[in-house]
């Protein structure tokens, strides 16, 4: 039998992709994927990467109907 998840364990991946998103957004590491000779659909992709995080911690964490 699957023992019942406590009750802040939800929260964990959706505040670890938050951590991420804001070491990405926030932080020198940005230079990497601004610089001028990145291309331009870089910006792009790092945001895909942040929501597909998002939506992994979302169905992870039991916020799917399946």
């Amino acid at each position: 039998m699957k023992r019942p998840p406590e009750p802040d364990t939800p929260a964990m991946p959706s505040l670890l992709v938050f951590t991420i998103a804001v070491l990405l957004f926030g932080s020198p590491l940005r230079r990497l994927w601004l610089a001028e000779d990145a291309p331009g659909y870089m910006p792009f992709v790092v945001w895909l990467g942040v929501i597909a995080l998002g939506g992994w911690a979302a169905y992870r964490s039991g916020g799917h109907d399946a």
